[in-house]
C-alpha cells in the first residue's frame, strides 16, 4: 500500500475539483453573452442584425448535457448547462416574439384599414345639406 504524497492529493483536487468547476463558471458566462443585445433589441423592437440561430442551438445542446448529467450524476454538468437551457429558452421565445412583432403589427394595421374601408359610407358626412 502506497501512500498518497501531499502533490498527487493536490492534483487530485485540482482535477476532481478545480477544473470542473471552472468550466461550470466560463459555460455561464458564454451562455449570457448575448443577454444585453436580446435586451436592446427587446427595447428597440426589432431583432435588427442579431441570429437567433444558435440559441435553438443551445437549447437542444443544454438539454442533452442536463440529460446526460443526470444519468452519470455530475453537480458540475448540470450546473453548468442548466442555466443555459433556462436561458436559451428565454432567447428563443424573446427572438420569437421580436421576429413576429414587425408582422403582427402590420397585419393589425392592414385588417384596421381594411374595417375602416368596407365602413367608408357609415363614417361619411353628408355631402348636401341634408343632416346637421
Amino acid at each position: 500500500m502506497s501512500t498518497a504524497t501531499a502533490s498527487d492529493i493536490a492534483k487530485q483536487i485540482v482535477l476532481i475539483y478545480v477544473c470542473p468547476a471552472a468550466g461550470m463558471v466560463i459555460a455561464n458566462f458564454m451562455f449570457t453573452a448575448p443577454v444585453r443585445d436580446v435586451r436592446a433589441a427587446v427595447s428597440a423592437g426589432s431583432l435588427g442584425a442579431l441570429n437567433p440561430t444558435p440559441w435553438a442551438v443551445m437549447t437542444g445542446n443544454c438539454l442533452g448535457w442536463v440529460v446526460y448529467s443526470f444519468l452519470i450524476q455530475n453537480q458540475f454538468l448540470f450546473w453548468a448547462n442548466c442555466p443555459g437551457l433556462i436561458l436559451s429558452i428565454w432567447l428563443n421565445m424573446a427572438a420569437a416574439k421580436l421576429q413576429y412583432c414587425d408582422r403582427l403589427k402590420q397585419t393589425m394595421r392592414r385588417s384596421f384599414v381594411e374595417l375602416l374601408d368596407r365602413n367608408r359610407s357609415s363614417f361619411a358626412l353628408p355631402s348636401s345639406g341634408e343632416g346637421i
